[in-house]
Parts: structure tokens; sequence; C-alpha cells
């Protein structure tokens, strides 16, 4: 809930100076909607209000960075420690958070298409900014 208030929140200041996105997009992860699922329908709710497409990660971010890596787009934990223990195993020296720069030496373009091959809403998500 509280990752689709603040882009709502940021939506409103972007309206405010220069427009908003047309298509808008939140990750966010499977896991925590299903700790607090009257939390995660408010969630959904505001997003719709608002026009954010919510993209599942499924479970978690760690999950969807594995499906990234070559090999591995089919592998899907069934939960979140399973899925950083996977991630983990064939990226040695991952660490969260992580910057940009560093995500970047190791997920390239070939890698985000491999995984939007097996994730439709990252196909999507794709396919609105021009990369697929």
């Amino acid at each position: 809930m509280s990752r689709i208030e603040m882009a709502v929140l940021r939506l409103r200041q972007l309206q405010k100076k220069r427009g908003a996105p047309a298509d808008r997009f939140a990750l966010i992860d499977f896991d925590q909607a299903e700790r607090d699922p009257q939390r995660a329908q408010r969630a959904i709710a505001l997003a719709i209000e608002n026009d954010i497409k919510v993209l599942w990660q499924r479970p978690c971010f760690e999950a969807l960075l594995l499906r990234h890596l070559e090999g591995k787009s089919a592998n899907r934990p069934p939960d979140t420690p399973g899925a950083i223990k996977a991630l983990e195993k064939e990226w040695v020296d991952y660490a969260k958070p992580m910057t940009r720069v560093n995500l970047a030496k190791r997920i390239d373009r070939t890698a985000v298409l491999r995984a939007a091959a097996v994730e439709p809403d990252l196909a999507t998500l794709l396919q609105c900014i021009g990369l697929a």
C-alpha cells in the first residue's frame, strides 16, 4: 500500500510540473500481498483509481531477478527465502540493495528480454517503454 501511495504522490507532483506518463507501472512483491490481502486489495484499488498497472513479482524481487539470468528463466522459488538463496547461488556477489550500476553489470537488455519471455507483465512494460 505504501508503495502505491508513494507512486500516487509522485504522479501528482509530475502532473503539476510537466505531466505524468500515460503508462504507469508499479513493481510489487506478491508475498507482501499474501501477508495482508485486505491491504493489498486497497492498494490495487488505489492503483486502479490512478491508472497504475501493478506488476506482481512472484514471490518477490529476487525471484524475478533470478529469471533474468541465463538458464534460470523457468526458476520459480516458492518463497522469498528460497528466492534469495537461489539468486545468491547464481550471483555470488549479489547484495541488497544493489545500485543500478552494479545491477547493469549482470543484467543487460538480453537478460531483461529473457525474463520478459516468461513474465507477461514485464513484457507489457517493455512494450510500453519501447524496449520490446
